[in-house]
């Protein structure tokens, strides 16, 4: 029956596709838009159906907190297909600023598609705009909106928490992704990153991350020891000045995504990569 559902809803979401109108992006391609829900028409801030949409202090709240990019975050559609390729462009262009949404921007879930889609500066682009707009200077608590509505708002700390969780380990399937979202800079020379016995889908996982970059090796040990263990593992050790390996030992090392994937994987792994 769950799937029977997922496939009606891929096909009401491919028909208001395809009777939505189009949009020039910056980069001068074109790209379709898609309502929220199937009976409009259109992203709703484009009032295809001449119907007003303000709400929560912005005209595109219903398009971006509410909109079709949770069918993406909620696998009815998967991550790197054409439609949530779409999705995000047009999402982009009319509901963000600095890939940050105009209204209470923790609600949408395009961070994390693009954790999915292997575009960790995207997710950074996201991650540190929405923390630096709504995190007030003097309580370190957040606001619900830019303008200074309803405060110290629980929602909103738990997604920035949520987000920094996605940042060093998200799950995928029966894949566990460590460390897709981490910035270079978290790998400057003598610095660690640490996770001990953090729960996850699969389980508790520790990981131990040390860089010596400037004697040339990042190492990296993980261990997640349970009766559901990831089939695979992807680690991603980017380098602080963008140097790709030349030497790794513990997993199959792919330079395009500075990663390392161990597979299969049986509870335990070191890893060490080696650089000129």
């Amino acid at each position: 029956q769950g799937e029977a559902l997922r496939n009606d809803i891929r096909i009401a979401f491919l028909a208001a596709l395809a009777g939505s109108p189009v949009i020039p992006l910056g980069d001068g391609n074109w790209c379709p838009t898609c309502p929220p829900w199937p009976e409009s028409v259109g992203a709703l801030s484009l009032l295809a159906d001449n119907t007003g949409w303000y709400t929560h202090g912005a005209m595109g709240a219903r398009d971006s907190l509410l909109g079709p990019l949770y069918l993406a975050f909620q696998e009815v559609l998967s991550a790197d297909e054409q439609g949530t390729s779409f999705l995000l462009s047009f999402h982009s262009e009319l509901l963000t600023n600095r890939n940050v949404g105009y209204s209470q921007p923790y609600y949408s879930r395009h961070p994390i598609l693009h954790l999915m889609r292997n575009e960790t500066t995207a997710f950074l682009k996201a991650y540190y705009n929405t923390v630096a707009s709504l995190a007030d200077r003097s309580t370190y608590s957040f606001w619900e909106h830019y303008f200074q509505a309803s405060p110290h708002k629980t929602h909103e700390e738990a997604w920035f928490l949520m987000d920094t969780r996605s940042m060093l380990y998200l799950e995928h399937g029966t894949t566990l992704n460590l460390l897709r979202g981490v910035p270079r800079a978290y790998l400057t020379h003598g610095k660690t990153i640490k996770i001990e016995n953090a729960a996850s889908y699969f389980g508790a996982i520790s990981l131990h991350v040390e860089s010596q970059v400037d004697q040339g090796r990042v190492h990296a040990s993980f261990q997640c020891v349970s009766d559901r263990m990831p089939q695979r593992v992807a680690l991603r050790l980017p380098h602080p000045t963008l140097q790709k390996a030349d030497r790794v030992s513990g997993g199959s090392y792919d330079p395009s995504s500075e990663t390392v994937t161990i597979e299969p994987f049986t509870g335990k792994a070191v890893v060490e990569l080696q650089f000129r």
